[in-house]
């Protein structure tokens, strides 16, 4: 596999990193994200713990790797800084269209690397309304990012085989999403159409649909689920949408 080209200040990072020492004992839980306005999404001010972030609006994580100077979210923390001069407890890593299984693997390696303790979260994000169901059910043959299993899969037997001793987990948004679609379908769901929870081509309602990822992230990096900052969801929307977050596996230690 090729690994991407690491730029120059990679080597700076790297020697703050050993220069660091890891957390005192009783410390809050750490917490780095690094994606696109999929991981804005999530909402990460408000999860719980020490939390930072890397968002770049609308790049793979290709292009963030290479290019980490100026994401277009200005309260991020660059991820050379971060994951140099800090160990995470978990750290969040976004997938998206630009990537492919090589290139996806090779920057979440040099991540891993980077952090070598912290448990990793591949955060699958979604597809656009419109493709959402085609997307999903692709298979990934030529090993282009999709927003798809079969993608994530693969994606995540490579880490598990370049790196056997590590914890990887997944937000499963993409999953989420594909439930409630079959909700619709069947009449189960506060829905008409998966439209709903979206506000704009592919990005989600500000109250539904983030509620919803907000809580599927939180569930990933061990956090008790939260309405802090959703308050205006109906309940009933509230109701369904925790049935539907109940159905995600229990997250590896």
């Amino acid at each position: 596999m090729t690994q991407p080209c690491l730029p120059g200040f990679l080597l700076l990072a790297g020697v703050l990193f050993l220069a660091v020492p890891d957390g005192a004992a009783g410390e809050e839980r750490s917490f780095y994200l690094i994606g696109n306005s999929l991981t804005q999404d999530t909402v990460p001010a408000k999860l719980d713990g020490d939390v930072q972030w890397h968002i770049d609006c609308g790049k793979s994580l290709p292009y963030i790797f290479e290019n980490p100077a100026e994401p277009c979210v200005k309260t991020s923390k660059l991820w050379p800084e971060a994951l140099g001069a800090k160990r995470y407890d978990v750290v969040s890593v976004q997938v998206h269209y630009g990537g492919t299984l090589a290139t996806d693997a090779a920057v979440l390696s040099e991540f891993v690397r980077m952090q070598p303790t912290g448990v990793f979260v591949i955060h699958s994000g979604w597809a656009r309304a419109r493709s959402r169901a085609e997307e999903y059910a692709g298979t990934a043959e030529g090993e282009t990012m999709e927003h798809s299993p079969a993608y994530l899969d693969k994606l995540l037997a490579t880490l598990r085989e370049l790196h056997p001793d590590r914890v990887f987990r997944q937000t499963r948004a993409q999953d989420l999403l594909a439930r409630i679609a079959e909700d619709i379908e069947a009449g189960r769901a506060p829905f008409a159409r998966i439209e709903e929870i979206y506000r704009d081509d592919i990005h989600l309602d500000r109250i539904t649909g983030r509620y919803l990822m907000h809580n599927a992230m939180r569930h990933a990096l061990g956090q008790p689920r939260s309405i802090v900052g959703f308050e205006e969801i109906p309940s009933p929307v509230q109701e369904y949408l925790d049935t539907v977050l109940d159905g995600l596996p229990e997250t590896e230690p």
